[in-house]
């Protein structure tokens, strides 16, 4: 093999590609362009490069529309899905707002029907004091009618002995018949009158005993009278006492520190100490019976002091809950986080009303809260109202139960209109629902 048919790279490159001439006219003249190897090299691979890239990008555009087009299927079934969601949330949502509406409507029922009770419980106390005065006064005048039989029934021996000491007499005087005429006559006289005495004596006692039954069976009615109305009292007042301590249970009130607080308010005893001897009774049946009514009689009345002070109430009337207590995705961040309350939307300007009596200890705005109000109860529990579009009270103002102190708004981290509410004891949050459903049936 000679150097001439090895040749180098250029060489093989010009065979391979020989050297051309591409002719150009315009007009009368013709020019013409060289294309060397190197060149028609460079236009066959840019040429190679755009065939590549054509095809890269057809197949690139029609994978795409193929994702396109499944992304569309697969985003119309999930809105599908969202819609048929929703739906079913509206459904509860309507569901849930009838059951809050029935639940009010068995509050106001329970609430009439304890009024009612309590208002009968009056009564019947009325009544019970009148008829213990009542069977008082009997029995002050059946003591002074047995009284008074039993001093003509002594009188009545007194006169049956002379009786028979006059009896002896005149068997004497008859018997030693000498000049005892005179004496037997008047002895006659004196028995007469001892007889009629007697007989009007014996009359006497016939009157007050038939008087002393009339009384016993009056006395008996009274009694039986005293025993209904024992009974409706303690009946009446078990239903009280049984309501109240459920409705203290499912809040998981500590119904024992409060009532304990209230005690020490609201009680007062004393007197000097009189031991009772071994073997005396303090009182019979019905004063035992009457003593453990008045005990539960002040037993629900300190209960109602508490139930006064404590959040038993609705913060707005109707209204739709749009967020419970606890774990919740934030609405803003898309974000787990707590909610310490819950949330109760209606329309802007809807009244804000205190859940128990209390004092306003904070009147303005907060941050992530908005307008803001906060009342401080009895017992350690607070309430806060938040979202406000006003503030109705002011600093250190004293509410009651049911008392006008904002309206429903917007401002604060919120996304509608609604009220924020929260019940908190010793600082720390509790579910507001616990004692908003423990009172439907009752309060």
């Amino acid at each position: 093999m000679t150097p001439s048919d090895e040749g180098g790279p250029s060489q093989r490159l010009s065979r391979l590609l020989p050297e051309r001439r591409v002719y150009v006219r315009s007009g009368n003249r013709t020019r013409y362009f060289s294309l060397g190897p190197v060149s028609q090299l460079a236009i066959a691979a840019v040429t190679a490069a755009a065939i590549g890239w054509t095809g890269f990008a057809t197949h690139a555009f029609v994978s795409n529309a193929l994702d396109v087009k499944g992304a569309e299927g697969r985003l119309s079934a999930m809105q599908e899905a969202y819609e048929a969601r929703i739906a079913a949330m509206e459904t509860r949502q309507i569901a849930l707002e009838e059951e809050l509406n029935r639940a009010n409507e068995r509050r106001e029922a329970a609430t009439a029907r304890l009024s009612e009770k309590q208002q009968h419980l009056v009564r019947a106390t009325h009544e019970l004091n009148e008829v213990e005065t009542e069977v008082a006064a009997l029995r002050f005048e059946v003591d002074s009618l047995n009284r008074a039989r039993r001093e003509a029934e002594e009188r009545l021996e007194r006169l049956g002995g002379e009786l028979i000491a006059l009896r002896l007499g005149l068997a004497d005087a008859q018997a030693s018949r000498n000049g005892l005429a005179a004496t037997l006559g008047s002895v006659s006289g004196a028995i007469d009158e001892v007889i009629t005495e007697r007989d009007f004596a014996i009359a006497r006692r016939e009157t007050l005993n038939e008087r002393v039954a009339e009384l016993e069976s009056e006395l008996g009615s009274y009694e039986a009278r005293q025993e209904r109305l024992l009974a409706q009292l303690e009946g009446a007042t078990q239903f009280g006492l049984t309501g109240l301590e459920k409705m203290f249970r499912r809040a998981n009130v500590d119904l024992d520190r409060i009532l304990g607080e209230l005690a020490r308010d609201y009680s007062g005893s004393g007197g000097p100490f009189e031991p009772i001897e071994d073997g005396e009774t303090p009182g019979d049946e019905g004063d035992r019976r009457v003593a453990s009514l008045i005990q539960d009689l002040e037993q629900v009345n300190l209960m109602r002091f508490a139930a006064e002070r404590l959040p038993f109430a609705l913060p707005v009337s109707g209204g739709r809950y749009t967020s419970n207590f606890g774990p919740r995705r934030d609405p803003l961040r898309r974000r787990m986080s707590m909610h310490a309350g819950i949330d109760i939307a209606g329309p802007r300007g809807t009244p804000v009303h205190a859940t128990a009596d209390g004092v306003v200890i904070y009147a303005g705005r907060q941050r992530g809260y908005g307008v803001m109000v906060k009342i401080r109860h009895a017992f350690g529990f607070e309430t806060v109202y938040a979202h406000l579009d006003r503030a109705r009270v002011t600093l250190g103002q004293r509410v009651e139960r049911g008392d006008l102190i904002a309206d429903m708004g917007n401002t604060g981290r919120s996304t509608g209109t609604h009220l924020h509410y929260e019940v908190r004891i010793d600082d720390e949050p509790v579910n507001p629902m616990k004692f908003i459903e423990a009172a439907r049936d009752v309060l």
